[in-house]
Parts: C-alpha cells; structure tokens; sequence
C-alpha cells in the first residue's frame, strides 16, 4: 500500500475494499459495540486486554505524521480515521461539496446526534472545500455552529458546504446539515491561508490571523 499524502484530491468518495479500509470499519464496529454494550466485569476485562493487544500491535509500526495513513486516505469516508462518523462526499467542486452521515450511537447526545460531533462533521467537509482546487494550504480562524433542531441517530443526514468568498488570504465557506427537509444545523467558518514557514511545524506558529 502506498503511504497517501497530504493533497487531497478532493472528489466523492468511492467503495473501497482495502485492508486499511477493513482495519477502520472494525475500529468503528469495536467504538459502537462498547457503547451500546453493558458487559459484565469479566467481559469487560477480557475487552480490554485484547484492545491493548492490538494497541501493542499497532505500535511495532509506528510512523511520523507525515508518514502514517490515517486522515489522509482521501478515498475513504472519514479519510480513514475513526473519529468522527464517517461522512461520505457524494459530489464536489471548487467551490460546493454535497455529503452524508449516519449518526450511530457512539456519536450520540442522549437519543440524537451529540452536539460536539457537529462541529467536527462540518469541519471536516469545510476545510476540506476550503483547501481545495489548488488553493494553498489554510487553517480554521474560526467555526461558528448554529443548532436548529435534534439530528436523528441511524438516519442518513445531508451535509453541504459552499465557499462565499475569499479575500487574500482569507476564505469564508458556509455549511449545513439537514434531515430531509429539516435544517439541522448550519455553520460559519473562516479559513487562513498559512504563509509558507508555517506550513509545517506548528511548534513556530504564535498566531494564525488574516494578515
């Protein structure tokens, strides 16, 4: 498997078979069950045992970031990681994108969509869009988060994101989620353009502004 980088082509998602494919849908099954379990102390003893296992197993391949696979397989919901729910990009262009989501209840606030998940699900198809069309790389300024009604679990969400506009180094993009035709919640966010000795080691970067 080639190690993915950190462009992101931008384009909808596609079915993928791969093993690390495989590897992050067991991951979510593994969040999902425990959340929806109640086992008993020896269950969850034997559980946990065999997650470190696997946790040790992992660390024999450790790489850096700008090696590792996670967050960046681009073709996958999600871009392969476990986070947040996997959210599938059905159609995209310089300046739209149209996905959706199904909410289970590892990402669940007390029978509907947890609130904090909200902003990573637009965060994601936002930034996503704003660093698109070769467009150099930006970082979120702000993400202002509107709840308007209860997301169901279980059911298929629409999530849309536009960029509004742009002036230097600085790009608006707006998102929303609906359920059918119920506004969910929508978003505001602001995107800086980095400048080109902050693009790789955050440690030298004290401010992330528009000018």
């Amino acid at each position: 498997m080639n190690t993915p980088g950190w462009d992101d082509p931008f384009v909808p998602s596609a079915p993928v078979h791969d093993e690390f494919a495989e590897l992050i849908e067991a991951l979510r099954d593994v969040q999902e069950a425990i959340t929806r379990s109640r086992p008993d102390a020896a269950v969850a003893e034997a559980a946990a045992e065999s997650l470190r296992a696997v946790a040790a197993r992992m660390r024999d391949f450790e790489v850096d970031e700008d090696d590792q696979i996670s967050g960046k397989r681009w073709d996958l919901p999600g871009s392969g990681r476990a986070l947040g729910p996997p959210l599938h990009l059905d159609t995209a262009s310089g300046s739209s994108a149209v996905g959706r989501v199904t909410v289970g209840r590892f990402h669940s606030g007390r029978y509907a969509l947890n609130g904090g998940i909200t902003p990573l699900i637009f965060d994601e198809i936002m930034a996503r869009l704003a660093n698109s069309s070769g467009r150099r790389w930006a970082r979120t300024a702000y993400l202002n988060v509107n709840f308007r009604a209860p997301a169901p679990l279980h059911t298929e969400l629409t999530v849309t994101a536009e960029l509004v506009g742009q002036e230097g180094r600085k790009r608006l993009v707006r998102g929303a989620i609906h359920y059918g035709d119920v506004l969910v919640a929508d978003a505001e966010g602001l995107w800086v353009e980095l400048k080109p000795e902050q693009s790789h080691n955050v440690s030298n970067i004290t401010e992330v502004s528009g000018r």
